[in-house]
This record gives C-alpha cells, sequence and structure tokens, in this order.
C-alpha cells in the first residue's frame, strides 16, 4: 500500500474517531437562520461601502456576504413555501426604520402610511418565497417580493398553487428561474425581481424541499437580516 493510501486512510479513521466523539447535536427550528437573496439597489449598504465590489442588480447571499448571481446571470430555485408578511417600519424623521413584522392575509392595501400619536408608520406587504439552490442545498434562501417586484411574486405564486395544482404536482415540483429586470421612474433607476418556469425539479430537489418545508412549518426559524433597516437595504418599494 502506498504512502498516500496510508495516509488516507488514517484520515478517514481519525475523521469518523471525530465524529463519533462529537455524536449527534440536537438542532430545532428554532436554531436555524435561513439567509435571504437580496437584489443590491443603487443605496443597498452593501454597494455603497467604501470597499465595496458589489453592484447594482446583483444578488447577494445575506448570510455569506458572496454574490451569487445577477440581473446577467440568473440564478434557479425551487420554491416550496410562501409566507406573506407585514414589515412594520417607524419614521425616524429622515427615513422609515425597521420596526416589526406580523403575519398577513391578503390585503386590500399593499403599502400604506398612518400616524398613530403624531408618529408616522409604514406598513408594506411582502410575499416571503421559501427556495432551495440546486446544487447547494444545505440551506433553504428567502426571497421577498415586495413593492414593484410583487408582480413577480404574484406569478410565481400561481406557477406554485395553481398551475402545478391542475397538473396534478406538488409547489416544488418546477424550478424556477429568479433573474432581475431594470426599471426607471421620475425618482431614480431600480432593479425588480422577474421569475419564469425553467424546468421540471429533480426527485432529489422535490425531497429536500419537502424536508426543509417540514422544518420551515415547525415554526421558529428566523431569516437572516430580518431586523435590517427595510427601507435603506433593497427596497424598490420607494421608488
Amino acid at each position: 500500500m502506498s504512502k498516500e493510501l496510508v495516509e488516507a486512510k488514517s484520515n478517514e479513521v481519525a475523521n469518523q474517531e471525530m465524529m463519533a466523539a462529537w455524536g449527534e447535536t440536537e438542532v430545532s427550528s428554532g436554531d436555524i437562520v435561513i439567509p435571504k437573496i437580496m437584489l443590491m439597489q443603487a443605496m443597498s449598504e452593501a454597494v455603497v461601502a467604501d470597499d465595496s465590489t458589489v453592484k447594482m442588480g446583483e444578488f447577494l447571499d445575506s448570510l455569506s456576504g458572496k454574490v451569487i448571481g445577477s440581473h446577467k446571470k440568473p440564478i434557479t430555485v425551487v420554491p416550496f413555501h410562501l409566507e406573506k408578511i407585514w414589515i412594520h417600519s417607524k419614521s425616524s424623521g429622515k427615513d422609515f426604520e425597521f420596526d416589526s413584522i406580523t403575519i398577513a392575509h391578503d390585503p386590500k392595501e399593499h403599502e400604506y402610511i398612518e400616524v398613530v400619536d403624531g408618529v408616522e408608520w409604514k406598513h408594506e406587504y411582502c410575499m416571503n418565497f421559501y427556495v432551495i439552490r440546486p446544487g447547494d442545498m444545505t440551506l433553504p434562501y428567502i426571497v421577498t417580493f415586495k413593492g414593484a417586484s410583487r408582480k413577480a411574486g404574484r406569478a410565481l405564486a400561481t406557477q406554485m398553487f395553481v398551475k402545478n395544482k391542475m397538473a396534478g404536482k406538488i409547489p416544488p415540483a418546477v424550478a424556477m428561474e429568479l433573474t432581475a429586470k431594470k426599471e426607471s421612474n421620475d425618482k431614480g433607476t431600480y432593479y425588480v425581481w422577474d421569475v419564469s418556469a425553467k424546468r421540471d425539479s429533480t426527485q432529489e430537489e422535490m425531497s429536500t424541499a419537502f424536508d426543509w418545508f417540514k422544518t420551515v412549518n415547525a415554526g421558529g426559524t428566523k431569516a437572516h437580516e430580518e431586523t435590517e433597516s427595510v427601507s435603506k437595504a433593497t427596497d424598490e418599494a420607494r421608488f
């Protein structure tokens, strides 16, 4: 047996011994933080940072800080769960700062501002889709559709819960291409999410999505950076 094979065998045995020593660690859904795929805007913190190489229109993994796609390089995702929420932000005088999140049903208004005891509050209706990325299914991601991106969110919900159901398929049965498109108005240029059906999901992808669906449904999982100042980071809704 060569020296290389002996060393490889020795390392394998050592790793097995270490795994056995650590044993199984009990991890509940409440211990898990789910990263977000964040669509970068001109004033996103990751874009305007002095040493940043992140560009407007790119997709950022909120947990690792790495760029995982862009409007030029769409990514494939398998969506498996939809959560509708209200994001409540309190006026600081110059901007709105994140305050809290509550569960939402289908609202009559998608965004509105109210004044309570002399303080302005902004309420934004958002569609949070939980997805997995083929080729990297260690953790799921959350993609938030709000403001001008809600059109794409409605298209995604239609695919998952109407088209798939009519075809006798489960919500994650179709893998989607997640991209972004540039739009402009009198306040500036910004990017909004866009989605389209790409292909049928594999059995492995659907099984993994189902496992994560059960974990998320158990309750307690938290979105990474869900307490950021929503009005500053990736909020195309303000356009």
